[in-house]
């Protein structure tokens, strides 16, 4: 369920004009404020447009979500997704959104935000899914959507150069990141099982517990080297002119750790996707994001070979799994569903988890 807006579009221009003069030297009038369709599950997103002399430019705001109110994260910084993003611009060709400000006081709006510029492109759906129809996919021949698939491996490859450390010697603020520990797979795994103990409350849920103890078990003995992790690294999260990105967006899970982390989340998240389809007996995307493909792709644009492919694949599903407990206890929250007697019927992939670590 899309996080719902709390926001008067006209008291928020109101609030916004003196601080964006303020920022810009010069009177400013807000117009246009909306909000985008289908907007996202873990913050507020809000379009408009800043007008100051003869310039008319057009803007996005995220806002950090009300932390009271079943945040999809027990931390939401807005600091650490700027800072991502200006680091992939400074470092890469790889396109991001140009941020303009970070606001971090809460007295304006209630919550801090951050401005970038606006960019012109097409994402797929997440609600309802692009594999239900309605994208411009459904334009695609299988070929085109394939070669779609392998350019979004293709950025995660150019995203994954950027060098670190030569980024800390420069003076690159890194701090949004978690610290080194020289064993990528011990600490994501260990924030996997701090981030699913917060997000269950008072509920156990076996296949999760059961998941965490497979991925430890089979942890890849040759991860790779640490590269900077988009997080959710998949093709809802490109804007594209036809089949050109435009802009890379949503870093509010950036990380580092191995490349397989990104390469393997692409993969699952099309294949919860198509399962979805598969369901309600739609032909959704089967040929979209194959593991050989994109894996292929990847080493195409640059990409270093990922061993143990299957085990990043793995992660992705429990890492949604996660996910989907704090999404889905909002929307019971909401009185948008019931509470189900089995609470593991909270994950709706939970079969294909099972199946995965069985």
């Amino acid at each position: 369920m899309p996080l719902p807006s709390k926001r008067d579009p006209q008291e928020l221009a109101r609030v916004l004009e003196p601080w964006f003069a303020d920022r810009l030297g010069a009177p400013c009038r807000i117009t246009d404020v909306g909000i985008p369709e289908g907007t996202g599950m873990s913050s507020e997103t809000l379009l408009f447009t800043v007008h100051h002399g003869s310039v008319a430019e057009p803007v996005v705001a995220r806002l950090r979500p009300d932390m009271s109110d079943w945040p999809v994260f027990p931390v939401y910084d807005l600091s650490a997704q700027a800072g991502a993003m200006k680091l992939v611009a400074t470092y890469t060709d790889v396109p991001v959104p140009n941020v303009r400000f970070v606001e971090t006081d809460e007295a304006l709006l209630g919550s801090p935000f951050l401005v970038m510029d606006r960019v012109s492109g097409r994402a797929l759906p997440d609600m309802p899914p692009y594999v239900f129809g309605g994208s411009f996919l459904d334009s695609f021949s299988v070929d085109e959507q394939r070669q779609l698939g392998r350019t979004v491996a293709g950025l995660q490859a150019r995203i994954h150069t950027v060098d670190l450390e030569r980024a800390r010697r420069d003076g690159f603020d890194l701090s949004f990141l978690p610290p080194a520990s020289g064993d990528d797979i011990g600490r994501l795994l260990a924030e996997q099982r701090t981030y699913y103990d917060w997000a269950r409350g008072d509920l156990r849920l076996p296949v999760i517990e059961r998941a965490l103890a497979w991925l430890a078990a089979h942890a890849p003995r040759q991860p790779g080297p640490t590269v900077l992790n988009w997080g959710d690294a998949r093709p809802g999260n490109v804007l594209f002119d036809g089949s050109t990105p435009t802009a890379v967006l949503d870093w509010e899970m950036v990380n580092h750790g191995p490349a397989g982390i990104d390469v393997g989340w692409l993969v699952f998240m099309h294949r919860f996707f198509q399962s979805l389809a598969d369901v309600f007996q739609m032909p959704g995307f089967p040929e979209f994001c194959r593991a050989d493909d994109i894996h292929d792709a990847y080493v195409a644009a640059g990409g270093r070979p990922i061993d143990d492919f299957d085990w990043y694949v793995v992660y992705g599903s429990l890492r949604f799994a996660a996910i989907a407990i704090r999404t889905s206890l909002r929307e019971v929250s909401y009185g948008n569903r019931e509470m189900p007697d089995d609470p593991e019927d909270l994950i709706m992939h939970k079969s294909m988890l099972y199946e995965q670590i069985d």
